[in-house]
């Protein structure tokens, strides 16, 4: 007898304990799930793939209706029980010829989360390759919510794993791998791709096999990746080995050959010391614990050989299959006597409700998500009327509204997306199945579905913000500094970023690659016209561009910047307010009006008189339109009538000018103006 892993054997006596040996073996007390003997010409819940066939059916009997095992082809490789042998028939996965392989595939969702319990007879034996005999049964669950319609990679990966290219299962849970050859114990031929440290195979050898006569389980996995290895029948878990198993008994039967007349009774016989009984169990949820445990038929009734924690999380339902497959290498596959069952009970009417899977790539609002009710009655009386209410999907549509005593259906319905559900993050909803036992109505408890809905990165876009940095008030000649904020608001880098603007050339931009909701900043610089003085205000347009990953080019909405653009002018009036007649020593007094007629503010307002050296101006600003009056005096000399010798009068003329300066510190003049005045040249001079 093979020695038993410390690990294994003390894990063995906890759970045997005080009771012994038969608290290993306990069966569940949960509810009958499916039970299906494949001793008869017919499996109808079942689909067979590749050389999967009945023996119990006649001689290449056609497939059933429902894709159910046909019967098994004459010319067999190997002791193979015989055909139209009901009700003494086996599921054949593979006879000993090379290059064998066949699955089974239950694709009726079971309820999972009351934990599973499942039984069932296998026979590997009768190897036309004795001294390697292969490969050795797979028994895998898979998530329920998604479609079981064909196995994962043969040869060592046993129809659960990927192999290469190949694909595993789809959404594969569990695998449980009745191993003879010994491959699905190591990560090679792509076995394992993706798994972390800690979910590694110690083995990487393919030749010769580091696993034979081992049960190997390996974890979840989708396509190529994934199917991790989780635990293993030996002693040795280093990376050097061998790898012994610890199984107390050999996986291969005895059985060499056959009598090629003999009777399926006499077969069925004959075939019984190569029979294993399997026991797999998976505890309820949340903290699951898978065991395997196996009757080698030896005397020593079912022993429990490997537990380990099941992988989290737990689906809301299984699927399950068996597959086999030889290669170079030979056995005899058999299936008998498949018993399913939760382990703790069921309501009487249960509902599981859970999305299907693979989910719709795009889960955004509007899209359609297809949803599954597996509904099972666990009673022992029928139940009529059934009605699944789910209150936000759409009407939940059943094959019948009469479920049989144990009988499990699957209703489906949809529903679409929404805003708040895309806001929420998560679409939510529960359901409820009811209907009438015995003339008493019956209910499920509800069941919630919770589907992620990933936040979808918003589609590329850009902003742009527009802003002066050089400070107004602004005059015609006056250089303008604009400031541009671009910010990526998609979700997706974008290349080459740069702003246009119809007023401005050579706008620079730092940096030109912007992640999402990173932000750059760009200069350019305007110089104000005279158009733009004229007309009060300058308007810039900017927007900004941005290059994809694919190539496709973005554009920011349009941005607008007025600014006010002062126009400068000033005006002077010169009057004379003092009173004749003026004579040679006459003083005359000038008052000086002078008028911002532009729309900025001037300071330092002067006069300048040809005639006068000091013309008084108070200090002033001037507001658009406003005035301010200075004043000035002239005394009327001699040389002022020279040129007018001999006549009675002369006149006399002042011109002045008035002088500003606007907000940039530019001079501003005004035009000119004068003023006359009538000298009497004759008589006495006028005090």
């Amino acid at each position: 007898m093979k020695t038993m892993s410390r690990c294994t054997a003390a894990l063995l006596a906890l759970l045997v304990g005080a009771g012994g040996a038969s608290a290993a073996r306990a069966q569940g007390t949960g509810t009958p799930l499916v039970q299906e003997t494949f001793t008869q010409a017919t499996a109808p819940d079942f689909t067979a793939v590749g050389d999967a066939c009945l023996t119990g059916a006649p001689t290449g009997a056609a497939p059933g209706p429902d894709g159910g095992p046909g019967g098994c082809p004459a010319g067999a490789v190997g002791p193979v029980p015989p055909n139209d042998a009901a009700p003494h028939g086996y599921l054949r996965l593979t006879d000993a010829g090379n290059g064998r392989s066949g699955a089974v595939l239950y694709d009726q969702a079971i309820p999972a989360r009351a934990g599973l319990d499942v039984s069932f007879d296998q026979w590997q034996y009768g190897s036309t390759t004795p001294d390697a005999p292969a490969d050795g049964i797979s028994f895998f669950l898979v998530d329920g919510a998604a479609s079981l319609t064909g196995p994962g990679g043969y040869g060592g990966s046993l129809g659960y794993a990927q192999l290469g290219s190949a694909p595993g299962v789809s959404h594969g849970y569990v695998g449980v791998g009745l191993d003879v050859y010994g491959n699905f114990f190591g990560d090679t031929e792509g076995r394992g791709t993706g798994c972390p440290e800690g979910q590694r195979s110690p083995s990487t050898v393919l030749y010769p096999p580091p696993g034979p006569d081992m049960v190997t389980v390996r974890g979840p996995g989708d396509g190529t990746e994934g199917y991790c290895f989780l635990t293993a029948t030996t002693s040795n878990f280093t990376s050097t080995g061998p790898w012994p198993s610890t199984l107390p008994g050999d996986l291969q039967g005895p059985t060499t050959t056959l009598p090629p007349d003999a009777t399926p009774q006499e077969a069925e016989t004959l075939l019984e010391p190569s029979r294993r009984r399997v026991h797999v169990r998976i505890t309820p949820a949340p903290d699951p614990v898978l065991t395997v445990s196996i009757d080698f038929m030896d005397g020593n009734g079912e022993q429990l050989v490997l537990t380990t924690p099941a992988p989290q999380p737990v689906p809301a339902t299984y699927k399950f299959g068996f597959a086999s497959s030889t290669g170079g290498s030979t056995d005899v596959h058999l299936i008998r006597n498949v018993v399913v069952s939760s382990v703790a009970p069921l309501s009487q009417l249960n509902l599981v409700k859970q999305a299907q899977k693979p989910l719709p790539e795009d889960l955004g609002v509007g899209a359609r998500v297809p949803f599954e009710f597996v509904v099972t009655n666990s009673g022992a009386q029928d139940i009529t009327g059934l009605v699944v209410d789910d209150p936000r999907a759409d009407t939940v549509e059943c094959p019948t509204t009469e479920l049989a005593s144990g009988q499990t259906i699957t209703c489906t319905a949809t529903y679409t997306v929404t805003e708040e559900d895309a806001a929420r993050g998560s679409l939510d909803n529960t359901a409820v199945a009811s209907g009438t036992a015995g003339g008493t109505p019956v209910g499920s408890p509800p069941s919630t579905s919770t589907v992620p809905i990933p936040v979808q990165p918003p589609p590329p876009a850009l902003e742009v913000a527009k802003s002066a940095t050089t400070p107004g008030p602004y005059t015609e000649g006056q250089p303008i500094t604009y400031s541009y904020t671009v910010t990526n608001t998609g979700g997706s880098e974008l290349t080459g970023v740069q702003v246009r603007d119809n007023r401005v050339d050579g706008i620079t931009c730092v940096p030109t690659t912007l992640a999402p909701a990173q932000t750059a900043t760009c200069t350019g610089t305007y110089t104000v016209t005279a158009a733009d003085a004229e007309r009060g205000s300058v308007t810039n347009t900017a927007s900004a561009t941005g290059r994809t990953a694919d190539g496709d080019t973005i554009t920011s909405p349009d941005t607008d910047l007025t600014l006010t653009v002062g126009r400068t002018g000033l005006t002077v009036d010169k009057e004379v307010v003092s009173g004749g007649p003026f004579m040679v020593g006459s003083t005359v007094e000038y008052e000086y009006t002078v008028t911002d007629t532009g729309t900025t503010t001037l300071d330092d307002v002067r006069v300048t008189d040809d005639h006068i050296s000091d013309v008084n101006c108070p200090p002033a600003s001037l507001e658009p339109g406003a005035s301010v009056v200075c004043h000035g005096s002239y005394e009327i000399t001699p040389a002022d009538v020279e040129a007018c010798a001999g006549s009675d009068e002369c006149v006399v003329t002042n011109i002045a000018r008035a002088d500003a300066t606007d907000p940039r510190g530019n001079e501003v003049h005004s035009g000119s103006d004068d003023a006359d005045v009538v000298v009497v040249v004759a008589g006495p001079p006028q005090k």
